[in-house]
């Protein structure tokens, strides 16, 4: 592409959402667009002033150069349209693009395609998790558990974080059409973010608990539950519960994907020693927030432990605030 196209081509993605409302009213998606699109103005205008969007074209553009560079001209097609999920490559490729390029980098691609894929249908989840539940639970004024608070309160950041990597996926699908050439630079930048789901590591386990212990009591919010599952279309029903474990299964799933990139990519690849890295990066990420979470874990039943069996009396001399003073290696 030219400089002007690559440029009208990341216009176009990052501002898809806006564009997209007056066509799609009656889209009949897992989301209703139109609500999606208000939900999303307010995010895509925090992601603007963060300056994703500068960050993203100057990386696509370096990239551009890179691999046009150092890689045979693939022919020039239009890219599929950015407010779409992508499909699966192989589905939307032409017969004799795919006669251009190796078998190894056919299966590169749909790899590729299928993490781009995936992270905007967890964007499109945990959204319907938010519209459809959160808020109305938040505005019902009823009184909530503290593990339900902070799991509803960290979900919105959750969002915007992915919402910023699909987009950013998106982009880059968009641009590069229809070889896309790397996206470690995308994950490894999430998952430089992954300490924000410490929050909700900690406390979405006792949140569902306290969903299940109000769907068996029947009480208020049992019964606003019940009202909002009976509100869902027939064939879109996802339960609140359901819906809670997406950000843990998304969060285990990284590993995998990358793992299954990074080997289908040959070692001579110039993506190789980034997919690498970043598999290692993952890795300690996850670890960080595994010890975090047992940490906390630890310090709860340190706290619970004088609440159930008394103070410790002249023993306190011992302790820092009835707590007994222990260190903890990180492996």
């Amino acid at each position: 592409m030219l400089f002007n196209e690559i440029l009208s081509s990341l216009n176009k993605a990052v501002s898809y959402i806006p564009s997209h409302s007056s066509n799609n009213d009656n889209d009949d998606g897992v989301l209703d667009e139109k609500k999606s699109i208000q939900s999303d103005n307010g995010m895509l205008e925090r992601l603007k002033r963060s300056g994703s969007s500068r960050s993203l074209f100057k990386l696509t553009v370096s990239m551009k150069k890179s691999w046009n560079s150092s890689n045979p001209s693939i022919t020039t097609v239009s890219p599929p349209s950015p407010t779409q999920a992508a499909p699966l490559w192989k589905e939307q490729v032409d017969s004799n693009i795919k006669a251009e390029l190796p078998a190894s980098e056919i299966h590169r691609q749909e790899i590729i395609y299928e993490i781009i894929r995936t992270e905007k249908a967890f964007v499109e989840d945990v959204r319907y998790l938010i519209e459809h539940y959160v808020t109305s639970i938040q505005d019902s004024g009823i009184r909530l558990p503290s593990s339900l608070i902070e799991t509803f309160t960290i979900l919105p950041d959750i969002l915007l974080l992915h919402l910023n990597v699909s987009l950013q996926l998106l982009c880059i699908q968009a641009i590069m059409y229809p070889v896309v050439p790397s996206i470690a630079h995308i994950l490894r930048d999430l998952a430089t973010q992954f300490q924000m789901y410490e929050s909700y590591l900690i406390h979405h386990k006792m949140a569902i608990s306290e969903i299940a212990n109000a769907r068996k009591k029947n009480n208020k919010l049992g019964q606003l539950l019940k009202a909002l599952e009976d509100d869902i279309p027939q064939g879109r029903f996802l339960s609140l519960e359901s819906l809670l474990t997406k950000p843990f299964q998304r969060l285990c799933k990284y590993p995998l994907l990358v793992m299954t990139l990074l080997r289908a990519t040959a070692p001579s690849h110039k993506d190789h020693a980034l997919l690498s890295d970043l598999h290692n990066q993952i890795d300690c990420a996850l670890r960080d927030l595994q010890e975090r979470k047992a940490e906390h874990e630890r310090s709860s039943e340190e706290d619970e432990f004088p609440r159930k069996f008394g103070s410790f009396g002249r023993f306190n001399k011992f302790t820092s605030n009835g707590r007994y003073k222990r260190a903890y290696n990180l492996r």
